[in-house]
């Protein structure tokens, strides 16, 4: 297996040679996600687009979708090694390790729409910024596009939802991270199992809920064996964000530079106005079916919430401050981002 690690990481790397100006760019971009799926379709694809576009046609896109280049966990270690050279990774495989910071988007009550989390997102990983300054420039990175996907909650049950008190004993399948421990504080049992996992799950009766987005549990057919639902609360979000090391970024000519920037942002805001279109569609199409009964948390709801699960951000910010990490200023920069208007 080293062998064949070795092997990929030399075979990628051949194009990481410094650039002149007058040089055509090929870059390769490396995802976990299938061709089909949105964060490609909506995300990955418009940035291979725009950025072939705003350089005239002197950057061309090598794509590697669906871990072809490398396991979703490897991809950071990929994109330092130079063997891919823009890598996107899921925040999740991060945030409890390398990028510990990255579990901003993780805090229960944070992001309600995916275009404020996103335009958060940037605020704390651009140069400047506390993600970037404590996480990302110690191991080499740099993002290119922040994809944040919709606020994850109780959207899959096999039993009805119209309380907080309700989750209580679910046995809940999550994303890990914090949002393991905001089940936990919710009463609800958290359990960790694959996608083919939970549909088997699911139709045993062997698990109980499912925490993820609506257009998700559309996309994996959840609500054949699981018709009820929660919305209207965010028990934290997961992202995908497109990273570069910053020795490759640097070798680039300053017009290139520009245009993957360019390319960037404009994929990460086509990404996010899809997410909040279509995770609303889902919900409508969910309950309109007749498929989802789906119960919006009401204003008591949404308050007890927030006073179950404070101490989630809180012991995030003491922990990650008690190892020299900016929490404080990482939750209170992306907070206000989030509610800027």
């Amino acid at each position: 297996m080293d062998k064949l690690r070795t092997s990929l990481v030399a075979a990628l790397c051949l194009s990481a040679a410094p650039l002149s100006a007058q040089d055509s760019v090929t870059l390769k971009l490396a995802t976990f996600l299938p061709p089909s799926h949105y964060g490609v379709t909506q995300g990955s694809q418009v940035f291979i687009d725009e950025v072939e576009e705003l350089s005239d046609g002197a950057v061309e896109i090598e794509f590697y979708p669906a871990e072809q280049a490398g396991k979703a966990r490897q991809l950071i270690d990929l994109v330092k090694a130079g063997a891919v050279d823009i890598a996107e990774i899921g925040t999740g495989y991060v945030s409890s390790g390398e990028l510990p910071l990255l579990g901003v988007l993780e805090v229960p009550g944070l992001v309600e729409d995916v275009c404020d989390g996103t335009r958060a997102s940037r605020a704390i990983g651009e140069p400047g910024g506390p993600l970037y300054e404590s996480d990302l420039k110690p191991a080499g990175l740099r993002v290119i596009s922040y994809y944040v996907y919709a606020p994850y909650g109780a959207a899959a049950s096999r039993r009805q939802i119209t309380s907080v008190e309700d989750l209580q004993g679910l046995k809940m399948r999550n994303a890990g991270g914090l949002m393991e421990l905001t089940v936990g504080e919710l009463g609800a049992v958290p359990v960790k199992l694959t996608s083919p996992e939970v549909t088997q799950s699911l139709q045993r009766g062997t698990l109980d809920a499912v925490m993820m987005s609506f257009a998700a549990v559309e996309t994996y057919g959840y609500d054949e064996f699981a018709h009820y639902g929660s919305t209207g609360y965010s028990m934290g979000t997961p992202g995908v964000f497109a990273m570069m090391s910053e020795a490759r970024y640097q070798q680039l000519p300053d017009e290139v530079k520009a245009a993957v920037d360019e390319a960037g942002k404009r994929a990460e805001e086509n990404f996010c106005r899809f997410s909040v279109e279509d995770e609303a569609r889902a919900i409508r199409d969910l309950q309109e079916s007749g498929r989802m009964e789906i119960y919006t948390w009401s204003e008591e709801d949404v308050a007890q919430l927030e006073e179950t699960l404070a101490s989630i951000s809180e012991d995030w910010v003491d922990q990650l401050e008690a190892r020299g990490k900016p929490a404080a200023e990482t939750l209170e920069t992306f907070t206000a981002e989030v509610n800027a208007e």
